[in-house]
């Protein structure tokens, strides 16, 4: 009885150690009856950056093609100091009753 005990409690801290939270973003509804959510952001590179692109995707969590539509032009490996990215953040809802939990 005892072996079963540890067995048991050993695979509950396993499932509860292996479990992660969810997190997910929430926005206002627009009042305007406008589909447009969000805010885009603007940042400047500092001065004798050694970061790539990707590293300020990463940093406002999205992905590197997403930063790289927004910024034309911007070298993707190695972008100046001084350059202002657009951070964007703005999302289109899909056309329907914006009650309680929209999902895009």
């Amino acid at each position: 009885m005892n072996m079963k005990l540890k067995t048991l409690f050993a695979a509950a801290f396993a499932v509860v150690g292996f479990c992660s939270t969810a997190s997910a973003v929430t926005y206002p509804l627009p009042t305007d009856g406008s589909r447009l959510v969000g805010q885009n952001q603007v940042i400047t590179i500092p001065e004798g950056n050694t970061q790539p692109l990707e590293y300020f995707a990463a940093e406002y969590q999205m992905g590197l093609s997403n930063m790289m539509e927004a910024n034309p032009g911007v070298d993707t490996f190695l972008p100046k100091g001084g350059t202002v990215l657009n951070i964007p953040q703005q999302l289109i809802l899909p056309d329907t009753v914006h009650e309680g939990i929209v999902i895009n």
